[in-house]
């Protein structure tokens, strides 16, 4: 194979890659909600259910699990986030997109900070051996690492979104009722109190993934029609 051959073959893998990213929001939202119930398995209870789950390696494992996935998940959001930033600065050149995907970077690296602070104590327990002797500590970290996601992660991803709500409003670029959504979920994610509320902003993400692969679709279908052009 010639120079030019393989580089014509990267290009089109990355195009391809690019145009399948909308599919790592998806991944992302399925990967967020399963890690969940494996994550927070983590006891803020009385002194003695805490010793029941430092004993339980059970519980160990499927926290290291979740932690996994978040970790997983978090990467799958930076594919999806590569073909938003795309879409959005084909349609506006300026700073905004930028700067939300720079907001989705933090977003996705503070949710693996989330993970890690979650599945701690469960790796030292269940996979070093360390002797982890203080409920406070496993109260505690869990904690944290809802902090992290709530406020750390929160404002980075309502960042993101009002990024794309305003480049969609100023340019068509995304439906409107898409961008309206994402106003929604940004008032409702700043009185967060509760990780419940998290989800607006998974449906904002799982709705923006469909919208940009019908789009995909549709750039296809106009490129195999005669004098058609991918977009």
């Amino acid at each position: 194979m010639t120079p030019p051959e393989v580089r014509r073959k990267g290009v089109t893998m990355a195009t391809q890659l690019e145009r399948w990213a909308p599919l790592g929001g998806i991944i992302f939202v399925v990967l967020m909600v399963t890690g969940t119930f494996f994550v927070a398995d983590v006891p803020d209870a009385p002194q003695q259910q805490i010793a029941d789950y430092l004993a339980d390696s059970g519980n160990h494992t499927r926290n290291i699990i979740g932690a996994y996935m978040w970790v997983l998940g978090a990467l799958a959001f930076l594919w999806f986030l590569t073909r938003l930033r795309s879409v959005l600065r084909a349609a506006q050149g300026g700073i905004l997109p930028n700067v939300g995907f720079g907001a989705g970077v933090i977003y996705s690296a503070l949710m693996m900070a989330s993970g890690v602070a979650f599945a701690a104590v469960a790796y030292a327990v269940g996979l070093r051996d360390a002797p982890v002797s203080n409920p406070d500590l496993v109260r505690v970290l869990p904690q944290m690492a809802w902090m992290i996601l709530l406020l750390g992660a929160g404002f980075a991803g309502i960042l993101l979104v009002l990024t794309a709500c305003t480049v969609s409003f100023q340019t068509g670029v995304l439906p409107r009722w898409l961008a309206w959504l994402g106003i929604v979920v940004a008032i409702v994610l700043l009185f967060d109190v509760i990780y419940v509320n998290i989800v607006p902003r998974l449906v904002w993400v799982l709705a923006a993934s469909i919208v940009l692969l019908m789009r995909r679709e549709e750039s296809a279908t106009a490129a195999a029609s005669p004098g058609g052009r991918v977009a």
